[in-house]
């Protein structure tokens, strides 16, 4: 096997630590990794993806090489370790992800929404939670997307499949407190915010909504003590 360079080595050793192919998932999958030409060969696709800012999930990149050994049912444990190596495949797309993003929201500050909604779509369908998240909002205001509880729902369990997202959290809790497309549950309202407030501190966009629905005394009981400090957070 050549490289192209020592860092292109460095890089494929570690890529295949968090791909599919290492030790741990062929354990557990029973089965056996690919010569190493081929994984060579998916290592600098991968790469070239990145380059190109063309994302794609981990089920469609390796739809030929790992998804076919995947038992029909899983196990537990077994879900575990897909869901470490489906989230490793997105981190290691994160930083360019990140970018294409910020672009997506400077072309919605240039009311170019159609081309934003474009990029965030594509990102979304990678698996990138911020991009779930902006999906299942637009399609709960009926904002570039129609409404539609079906498609929130997906985008909402996208995005906090691998990470906490409290905005994610707040948004179900409207859906559930209005019973929009799910049986009507204000308690479980009610917990998504308590939820979303526990995890406030990973995500500090969250506080602002905090303040406001405390304010209102929107599905929580009003409390202007915490609206004020949360809107202090808000502006922090």
């Amino acid at each position: 096997m050549e490289f192209s360079s020592q860092n292109e080595e460095k890089q494929f050793k570690k890529w295949v630590k968090e791909s599919p192919f290492n030790q741990i998932s062929q354990e557990t999958f029973k089965f056996t990794a690919p010569e190493d030409e081929k994984l060579l060969e998916l290592f600098r696709e991968d790469k070239n993806l990145i380059k190109q800012k063309h994302f794609i999930s981990f089920e469609e990149f390796y739809k030929e090489s790992f998804m076919p050994f995947l038992p029909l049912s899983l196990t537990e444990e077994e879900e575990k370790v897909l869901s470490a190596l489906t989230w490793r495949y997105i981190s290691q797309k994160i930083e360019a992800m990140n970018k294409v993003l910020k672009h997506a929201y400077d072309l919605l500050d240039k009311n170019e929404g159609a081309k934003a909604l474009e990029h965030i779509k594509n990102l979304a369908d990678a698996g990138h939670p911020e991009a779930c998240y902006l999906m299942a909002a637009f399609c709960m205001q009926g904002q570039l997307i129609p409404r539609d509880a079906k498609t929130i729902l997906d985008y909402a369990d996208k995005a906090m499949r691998y990470v906490s997202h409290p905005r994610t959290n707040i948004l179900l809790a409207g859906l559930y407190y209005e019973g929009y497309g799910v049986e009507r549950d204000t308690r479980k309202a009610v917990s998504l915010i308590l939820d979303a407030e526990r995890h406030a501190n990973e995500d500090p966009h969250v506080y602002s909504m905090l303040a406001e629905y405390y304010q209102d005394g929107y599905i929580v009981n009003r409390d202007v003590e915490k609206a004020a400090i949360y809107a202090y957070k808000a502006d922090a």
